[in-house]
């Protein structure tokens, strides 16, 4: 894989940032990765880097197939698989100073808001869950609510860059995805 240039990451945050969901820091890598070598293989056809990707269309086109990746499992999760992710969002979470909180989400694992931060529905805190068919899902800790997927590796590195990015969510560093007009 190549190595991402400066520019790669700037430009396939800011389409991950127009879009509903959330990205692992390991996602936006990947996709600048895959844009840098759609770049490299243009300039081998004769086309300057610039004009390959005037209009964003390659980098477009990165950032969607990684995110794909980390989308829905090509094939469905085990319940030993999806039991062991869950234990290591857990511990990520609480690596991460978070207080894991009981949840009605199925799957899920709720999380408690922090002092000083944004709240959600009746309790004020989010859950996450993961189950046979999806990625990551970030959902308000609520028997009733909306989801937002969290591209991510289904790994223990995906559990802890997922529970960073709750942290961020639950400090305000990272734009509430519940939010109107975000």
């Amino acid at each position: 894989m190549t190595t991402p240039t400066t520019d790669s990451p700037a430009r396939v945050r800011r389409i991950y940032d127009g879009h509903a969901g959330l990205y692992a820091p390991s996602v936006v890598t990947e996709a600048a990765a895959l844009l840098d070598a759609y770049l490299a293989t243009a300039e081998e056809h004769g086309l300057d880097r610039k004009a390959a990707d005037d209009e964003g269309w390659l980098a477009l086109a990165a950032a969607e197939a990684v995110a794909r990746k980390y989308g829905r499992p090509a094939t469905e999760r085990t319940s030993t698989e999806l039991h062991q992710l869950v234990r290591e969002l857990t511990a990520a979470l609480t690596a991460e100073g978070l207080e894991v909180v009981p949840t009605p989400v199925r799957m899920g694992v709720g999380v408690a808001p922090l002092p000083g931060g944004p709240t959600w529905g009746m309790n004020g805190g989010l859950a996450v869950a993961l189950y046979t068919d999806s990625a990551w899902e970030l959902m308000v800790n609520a028997t009733r609510t909306t989801s937002y997927t969290i591209h991510a590796p289904a790994t223990a590195a995906g559990a802890a860059e997922v529970a960073q990015m709750v942290h961020g969510v639950l400090r305000g560093d990272i734009p509430d995805p519940f939010r109107r007009n975000r």
